[in-house]
């Protein structure tokens, strides 16, 4: 893991949420060379509300699905 890290990426996003995969999405789509490290640790349960992603501040999960 530690040499793939030396690739020459722009971005590291540490956390593999909702909200570093949708930053990390948004820098790929941008053609930015970016890299998501996470536990690998599942974190599926619900959440009452999303704070952080683009354009959705203070919104309730079901108003994104």
């Amino acid at each position: 893991m530690a040499d793939q890290l030396n690739d020459g990426y722009d971005v590291v996003v540490v956390g593999g949420g909702a909200v570093g995969l949708s930053g990390a999405l948004m820098l790929a789509r941008a053609l930015r060379p970016v890299v998501v490290v996470d536990a690998g640790v599942p974190r599926n349960a619900p959440a009452a509300g999303v704070h952080g992603l683009p354009a959705r501040e203070r919104r309730h999960g079901l108003e994104i699905a």
